[in-house]
Formats: C-alpha cells, structure tokens, sequence
C-alpha cells in the first residue's frame, strides 16, 4: 500500500500536531483494557463507568480521525465532511492501509450512536470495541509511525 500512497507535504507543525496525537491515541486506548470484565449491567447501572467508557471511546476515535484529517490536508486532499468518510479517504488515498481504514470508520459509526442510540443497543459495540480497540488503535500507531520519519528527510519544512 505504500507505493499507492499519495505524496505527503508534512511541515513541522504537522509532524509535532501528529506526535501529540499519538501520544494522546496511546494513553487513551492503553485505559481500554480497564473496561474488559464490565458487564452490559455494570454499563447501564454505573453512570460513572459508562461515562468514563464513552468519553474514553469518543476520544479514541477522535484522535484517529484528526490524524487521518491532518494527514490527508498534508496530501492536499480535500477533507470529506463526515469522520467515517475521512478515515475512509485515507485509506483510499493509501495513507493507512485500507482493512485498517475500514476498521477505523466503524468505530467512527460507534461514536455517533453514543449519542442517538439505546443503552442495550450501544452495548454490543462498545463490547467489541472493548476487545479489538487495543489491537486496531496499534495498527494505527504503527500505520502512521512509519509515515513520520519521511517528514524529516530534506525537504519537509
């Protein structure tokens, strides 16, 4: 996928905005674990728990977006208006790998039904998000780590 991959302008600011990112991205999926013996009834009765999972997925998800959206800006791709469209055209763009893409704009599906959907409902997915988010946020990590060292060649400004 690297060679499909469209040409990166990254400047300093993009490479320091990512870094932060990525370590923002780690601590956050790092807490997931911490979610892996709640239960769909710890979730509906713990208002305090379930908020803390929510927040902590929408943060995750987030900061995969704004990379995707740094990233594609640094390609000169115009920037989709919806979070599982943007991860998606990184994907097609070859700046993440595209099973990674698609992996990632299903979770961006997940954080607007935090907001619209019922507590049973809601369950289900933040279940599967408990048990793959750590291995999918690494992939990530990975996908955009090998990325940054092109933008200290000469050239990146």
């Amino acid at each position: 996928w690297r060679k499909e991959r469209r040409m990166l302008q990254l400047t300093n600011e993009h490479v320091d905005s990512i870094i932060k990112r990525i370590s923002f991205l780690k601590t956050e999926a790092g807490d997931l674990p911490k979610f892996r013996d709640m239960s769909q009834f710890d979730y509906m009765e713990n208002r305090d728990q379930r908020r803390s999972l929510e927040r902590l997925v929408e943060n995750v998800v987030n900061i995969m977006v704004d990379i995707c959206k740094i990233l594609l800006s640094a390609a000169d791709v115009p920037i989709p208006d919806t979070y599982k469209t943007i991860v998606l055209q990184a994907g097609a763009q070859g700046i993440i790998p595209r099973a990674l893409a698609e992996a990632v704009s299903e979770w961006s599906g997940l954080r607007n039904a935090l907001a619209h959907q019922y507590l049973d409902i809601r369950w289900d997915s933040l279940s599967r998000f408990i048990n793959s988010g750590p291995t999918v946020s690494s992939q990530f990590v990975d996908a955009i780590e090998k990325i940054l060292p092109t933008a200290s060649s000469p050239g990146a400004s």
